[in-house]
């Protein structure tokens, strides 16, 4: 993977705290309050290291899904909601980082975000019952990271580290539906480190993605050439 061998030390500096966090959730319990926030800490870390210029929204939406770590730590239902709005934040921060490499799409270009509508509507649909007061809240949270994956898909697919990023974008949404059905629907063996996982993995690869997309731009079509020259992610 082109992540890991632009950023091997970085990588193995990352799996090391995935390790510690997976530590705090199983063995060490009271660490977790620790090792949970590092893992974004590293991330904003790693993205002012290696962007020099970089894109006060992609950064901005780092800070507000380390913000939500920290208020789900807590474990309240009003935490969790201040949690939600922090994520919430944080992909229309991604949405408007990744419109600023976006192609200009043809119609076929539409599919697949009308595929990760209708797998979003359907997720929201199945566990609509189980919200309780938080149905609008999250619908209105579906609807942004599904808005999120469509505007990572129409990234320009000749950008380095273009499928790395939607990868990832893709996976945090894994993880989103594996917490969402843990906490409203039913428990399933090991959900908090799969859910763990997934994320770590996704931020990783959205990050490490979004960076690369800044290396060595191709020459290409996107909506807004100016836009293009003057931001960096």
């Amino acid at each position: 993977m082109d992540s890991i061998k632009t950023f091997p030390k970085f990588t193995i500096i990352f799996i090391i705290l995935m390790i510690l966090e997976i530590l705090g959730l199983t063995v060490v319990p009271t660490y977790h309050i620790v090792s949970k926030p590092m893992i974004l800490a590293g991330l904003i870390g790693f993205y002012i290291f290696e962007e020099k210029r970089q894109n006060h929204a992609f950064i901005t939406g780092l800070i507000f899904a380390l913000l939500g770590d920290c208020f789900m730590l807590f474990g309240t239902d009003d935490m969790f909601m201040v949690g939600l709005i922090c994520f919430l934040i944080m992909q229309i921060c991604y949405t408007s980082a990744f419109n600023k490499k976006r192609r200009i799409a043809k119609s076929k270009d539409y599919i697949v975000p009308a595929i990760s509508g209708l797998v979003g509507l359907s997720a929201l649909a199945f566990l609509w019952n189980g919200l309780g007061e938080l149905q609008w809240a999250v619908a209105i949270y579906t609807i942004a990271i599904v808005t999120m994956a469509i505007f990572a898909y129409l990234r320009h697919p000749k950008l380095r580290g273009y499928s790395i990023l939607f990868t990832g974008v893709c996976l945090f949404i894994v993880s989103d539906a594996l917490l969402g059905f843990n906490k409203f629907g039913s428990d399933f063996p090991y959900a908090q480190i799969t859910v763990m996982v997934t994320y770590m993995t996704a931020q990783y690869l959205i990050v490490t993605g979004e960076v690369l997309g800044n290396m060595h731009k191709p020459k290409v079509e996107v909506k807004s050439n100016s836009a293009f020259s003057r931001h960096k992610a």
